[in-house]
């Protein structure tokens, strides 16, 4: 039995939230979105979800109205992830506007990383330990095999999406202040390492 398209990518977005139109795995899904809009609309809202569409970013975000379903994040996923908004943010003011990837090597994240002075040490496990779930949620894609400092890390737009905001300035501003909540942070009272 063949599955409808609507159904699949529904199905789609509900398992992993972003649907990304610079993304060739997903390019085709975020334009039959676009297309069908209002229906994609019908379909989310008597399940209590939102249909938001970001056509700046070139994402379509699925979010529940009722504040459940949120992805609860370890202390170092958390890290990473701020780390790849400020990384994202800061790539995207020195792009061209008509650029639409944006990448980071390992060694830049290491570097945000090693900024923040926390007790554990950035290595290989801890990037992809935190990359397991946030890669799920169309948020990065390693480009390579993560074995050196050039390994490279594809950062979407969905990132500015995971933690709301407007401007990129005051993104970047936030993402700053957040970082340095684990400057210096004492890790006895982490129960999950």
């Amino acid at each position: 039995m063949a599955v409808d398209i609507k159904e699949e990518i529904a199905n789609y977005l509900l398992n992993n939230c972003f649907l990304i139109g610079n993304v060739d795995s997903t390019r085709e899904k975020y334009y039959y979105v676009i297309n069908h809009e209002e229906a994609f609309r019908s379909i989310f809202q008597p399940i209590g979800y939102t249909l938001v569409v970001h056509r700046n970013l070139r994402v379509v975000q699925l979010v529940n109205q009722h504040g459940t379903g949120r992805l609860s994040l370890r202390k170092y996923e958390s890290v990473m992830l701020l780390i790849f908004r400020l990384l994202y943010v800061e790539k995207r003011e020195r792009l061209s506007t008509n650029v639409d990837e944006v990448v980071a090597t390992v060694e830049e994240i290491k570097n945000e990383y090693e900024k923040l002075g926390l007790p554990k040490k950035f290595d290989r496990v801890l990037l992809e330990d935190s990359l397991r779930n946030i890669k799920r949620y169309n948020i990065v894609r390693p480009l390579d095999r993560l074995l050196d400092m050039n390994s490279k890390i594809q950062i979407y737009p969905s990132v500015m999406l995971a933690m709301p905001d407007t401007n990129i300035k005051k993104a970047y501003e936030q993402t700053s202040a957040l970082l340095q909540q684990y400057v210096n942070s004492d890790e006895e009272d982490e129960a999950d390492d």
